[in-house]
């Protein structure tokens, strides 16, 4: 049974938390204090004689209140969970779990996780993301790690920018300088918790490497196919060491490029106009703007507004190509992580395409003949987009359920697929790269896929309950190669470019004799359900430009 006990930290005082037979959790605690709404972060100091209640959960960012079930509705499963409050300036908090026997000092290795939610919604308090499972599975295996969950800002008071705002002392890209900010909070308190600051692992899924919702649409000059967690590569731009490791799951910074200034201006502009300040002057505006009631601006926020990490600003936001990666293992890459970021771990989900879905404005019947039709004026020929139908094979006369899920497909391989295999070989000799093919069991749209989110679930141990023994069998090992990673074993061998050593581990799969399953495999191979189809695409047309043509599809241009 959970108690409440007292926990003596040197900086932050006595931290009264929960402690259960094998772990301790401190919640809520308060990583960063905010002015104002859109006020920067500044990182909050510890009160060594002071008390602090780590008992509760903080209150998470201003987002739509149905995010969660948003959220379940992807796995196909639903989690119990606490009604969450809100908060607009106390909102930047985190969790801590830990083994039970551990004191200041120890020098545990730590694992920071920043969730998805395509930069809109999500919260360190959502019941699939609670480390408890995690860590004591690490005690267990006398190899304990410690876990953080973060919250950051979301949506547009953590990414309206523009040049205006910027002129009046707001600073753009809140939500990653919110990130950033508690990564160096964690580096200066977490010695404290039994945790190695110079031993930390960053760990982002979907947009922490967001996920796709119906109410976040491109405009046709978004020069990406997806919205998701890119969190923790967006961080490998700086110059500062904020972590060890990396782990990136189903996203990156490949996927969804950091918005130019055209994007961001035009979104502003959209913005202040519904909520009627259009004609104010310049510094009128401003101020209404910034002390305007929350739940307004949220209301006032439309599914085409891209707020998204932007270009520059105080992380020097860059966009990256695929042809820059491709060509990245020379050292021509201006990516400052590689000098400290010593290993990566990094993979996707068989159909992580399924979460791209809901975004497609077209009707299945006739979808082929738009695809086409688009793929023509996006790539200026006619002979390219034959090619990309014919890799895919999609045909005028296929039927509208075959041609979407091939579509998809494309879609999975351009935006997912390519980025895992660019990532793993800038970092050749240190990156190990996983695919994760456990087919989604729950009734559903997408029951017999493995699908996006779908690897988070299993990875914190909170679906065990309903998951068969096979399939628990493959959710723990994902969770110990996590652990081993992260405490600096190899889980399996090191994906090498220059020697073809090209190993990847697979994580189940949809056939008798590879669901539950674990393996490590070289590829290319067949049962990693992955196919050369897109390298063979990628020899004739550059992937900058198919990438570019599945984002304006995906607009509906």
């Amino acid at each position: 049974m959970d108690t409440i006990t007292d926990f003596p930290h040197p900086t932050l005082g006595i931290v009264r938390g929960w402690t259960s037979p094998s772990t301790r959790q401190f919640l809520g605690l308060r990583y960063a204090t905010l002015t104002g709404k859109w006020a920067p972060p500044v990182i909050s100091e510890g009160d060594p004689k002071g008390i602090v209640d780590a008992t509760t959960l903080g209150p998470s960012v201003p987002s739509p209140p149905n995010g969660i079930d948003i959220e379940f509705s992807r796995i196909q499963r639903p989690l119990p969970h606490p009604e969450l409050q809100q908060s607009d300036v106390e909102c930047l908090n985190l969790n801590i779990t830990t083994p039970k026997a551990v004191s200041a000092g120890v020098n545990l290795p730590v694992i920071v996780f920043i969730h998805g939610g395509g930069f809109a919604i999500g919260a360190n308090s959502w019941p699939q993301y609670d480390f408890r499972r995690l860590i004591e599975l690490s005690v267990r295996e006398q190899q304990p790690v410690i876990g953080v969950n973060i919250n950051y800002r979301l949506g547009a008071l953590g990414f309206l920018t523009s040049k205006e705002l910027v002129s009046h002392g707001y600073k753009q890209n809140n939500g990653l300088l919110d990130q950033r900010t508690a990564l160096l909070w964690i580096k200066r308190h977490i010695v404290g918790f039994g945790g190695n600051p110079d031993d930390m692992t960053i760990v982002g899924q979907s947009a922490g490497g967001g996920l796709l919702y119906p109410r976040l649409r491109y405009k046709p000059w978004v020069d990406t196919g997806a919205v998701v967690l890119v969190s923790a590569t967006h961080h490998l731009q700086s110059e500062v060491p904020l972590f060890k490791r990396m782990v990136s799951m189903s996203g990156t910074n490949l996927l969804l490029k950091p918005l130019p200034e055209q994007v961001t201006e035009c979104t502003y502009k959209a913005i202040v106009a519904r909520l009627g300040l259009a004609s104010w002057p310049a510094t009128e505006r401003v101020n209404a703007l910034v002390q305007m009631d929350t739940q307004k601006l949220l209301q006032a926020s439309s599914p085409t507004d891209a707020l998204l990490p932007a270009v520059g600003g105080k992380l020097g936001l860059n966009p990256h190509t695929y042809a820059g990666f491709h060509q990245g293992s020379s050292g021509s890459l201006n990516i400052p992580g590689r000098k400290w970021c010593e290993e990566i771990m990094i993979g996707d989900c068989q159909m992580d395409a399924s979460i791209l879905s809901t975004m497609l404005n077209q009707e299945k019947e006739g979808i082929a003949s738009a695809f086409r039709e688009s793929l023509t004026r996006s790539l200026g020929s006619a002979d390219k987009a034959k090619q990309v139908l014919a890799a895919y094979a999609i045909t005028e006369d296929i039927p509208g359920d075959d041609a979407f899920e091939a579509i998809l497909r494309f879609a999975n391989d351009i935006s997912f697929f390519i980025p895992v295999l660019n990532y793993g070989q800038c970092w050749s000799g240190k990156a190990f790269i996983y695919h994760f093919n456990e087919p989604n069991s729950w009734d559903g749209p997408w029951k017999g896929y493995a699908t996006h989110i779908l690897d988070v679930s299993y990875l914190f141990q909170n679906y065990n309950e309903a998951l068969s023994e096979p399939q628990r069998a493959v959710a723990s090992q994902f969770a110990l190669d996590l652990i081993a990673f992260s405490s600096g074993c190899a889980p399996w061998p090191k994906f090498k470019w220059e020697t073809k050593d090209l190993h990847a581990r697979l994580y189940g799969g949809k056939g008798a004799d590879t669901s539950g399953k674990v393996a490590t495999v070289l590829i290319p191979h067949s049962s990693t359900e992955r196919s050369g189809t897109i390298f063979n695409l990628t020899r004739s047309i550059p992937a900058d430009d198919l990438s570019r043509a599945w984002g304006i599809f995906m607009a509906g241009h």
